[in-house]
């Protein structure tokens, strides 16, 4: 697959596991790969809760899922509290979820 394909899948993949899975704490998530290893980066406002940590690893479940046997996942659930501006952790991150700040 092609850097373009990876991206592409790996955003709608991202995006389809957090139908309903989006708690009004998460503020961000990002994805990103490197060789055969996909990175997600969950980000959310004030202490995490049990359920939201299950959610994010089952979307990681999901996402990992829809890819060949041999790629492998890492989860990073951080707790990053609004109005701390949001970054995306490395210049190969693409933002799947923002929600909105004011």
């Amino acid at each position: 697959m092609s850097d373009v394909e990876i991206r592409t899948k790996l955003l709608l993949s991202v995006q389809r596991a957090l139908l309903g899975a989006v708690s009004p704490s998460l503020r961000e998530v990002s994805c990103g790969w490197q060789d055969h290893k996909i990175s997600l980066r969950f980000v959310f406002d004030g202490k995490i809760l049990e359920t939201d940590r299950e959610a994010a690893h089952i979307v990681g479940s999901e996402v990992i899922a829809d890819f060949p046997d041999d790629w492998d996942i890492d989860e990073d659930i951080v707790r990053l509290d609004a109005p701390a501006k949001l970054v995306l952790p490395h210049d190969k991150s693409v933002l799947a979820y923002r929600r909105r700040e004011v």
